[in-house]
């Protein structure tokens, strides 16, 4: 570890764990490694609703504060804290803006705000779905505040294709064994699984420096709908059924549907930005991917896809 890593770290976005396999939500997976750390004190903020506390192992601290996270608990729950780790769900990044002035006002060297994802900072992305604008825009906060002392890093990690099998994303619909291809599905995107995003964020408070003020883009390999599924059909002998959607006319409808309130609809816009090819959540082409630099395991297509089956329960895996 560098002499300049952090030390005390706050988590906020640890939900109840689902899955009992333990392979649940993003936040659940970063308290896991951080607590995994010795050289880590580690303090989980909770709101006050939250029915994860149950669930937090003893040997991280937890703060409590009112669901409306008032601006005085906030600084306080960051008084003596080097990093704010922030993994709140995606439709809630805005919130982040308040959790900003208060790691300021608390002197926090470091905020790790809720990317996890592709390039929020391109204007297609932007327009095509709320929540990388709204990413895009904490982004842009902090680069705003820097002047104050606060550093910051934002980790863009892709698509968890694990995740994405156990929550019917990226088109896959595991229970009946179908695939929705965005158009083609021949779109590329960069993906990392759920452990190693969470040990690149371990290496990045460890060693702040190299990361400061700037994305970190990991990337265990790219690829495609079509080159998932036709992997998980070799590795299972399993046929799965093949649909598509044709974004000329999804797009515009899932933005209609957003405008009148249907919160689906922005998880289809999201799945059209990562799926599609365009939208910069394929890093390799064009990004510095910093998996080598920090020194994260190497993992292989059918490797993560054998996992990724065992997450979700598939007979032999």
């Amino acid at each position: 570890m560098s002499s300049d890593g952090y030390k005390n770290i706050i988590l906020i976005g640890v939900r109840p764990n689902p899955s009992p396999l333990g392979s649940g939500s993003l936040g659940s997976v970063l308290l896991k490694s951080l607590l995994s750390e010795p050289k880590f004190n580690v303090t989980v903020l909770t709101r006050a609703s939250s029915k994860a506390r149950s669930t937090i192992p003893s040997t991280a601290k937890i703060i409590t504060v009112p669901d409306t996270y008032p601006q005085e608990d906030l600084v306080q729950a960051f008084a003596g804290q080097d990093a704010v780790v922030n993994a709140i769900t995606s439709f809630s990044v805005a919130e982040q803006l308040r959790f900003i002035d208060a790691a300021i006002t608390a002197g926090v060297k470091r905020y790790v705000p809720s990317e996890y994802g592709l390039d929020n900072n391109t204007p297609k992305a932007q327009d095509l779905a709320p929540v990388f604008k709204e990413k895009g825009l904490v982004q842009e906060y902090l680069r705003g505040k820097e002047a104050s002392g606060l550093t910051w890093t934002a980790i863009a990690c892709g698509m968890w294709i694990g995740w994405s099998l156990r929550n019917n994303f990226l088109g896959f619909d595991y229970p009946n064994r179908t695939v929705t291809f965005t158009n083609d599905g021949t779109g590329y995107f960069s993906t990392t699984t759920l452990n190693n995003t969470a040990l690149a964020l371990n290496r990045i408070l460890l060693n702040p420096g190299p990361t400061a003020n700037q994305i970190v883009f990991t990337s265990d390999f790219a690829t495609s709908q079509i080159e998932l599924v036709e992997t998980i059909e070799r590795l299972t002998g399993e046929k799965w059924q093949r649909k598509s959607i044709d974004t000329t006319e999804v797009i515009p409808a899932l933005k209609s549907a957003w405008e009148n309130g249907d919160a689906y609809a922005g998880y289809g816009l999201i799945n059209v930005g990562f799926t599609e090819g365009s939208y910069s959540g394929y890093f390799e082409p064009t990004r510095q991917i910093r998996n080598r630099e920090l020194g994260l395991p190497e993992k292989s297509l059918a490797e993560v896809v054998k996992e990724a089956l065992g997450e979700v329960g598939h007979s032999g895996f």
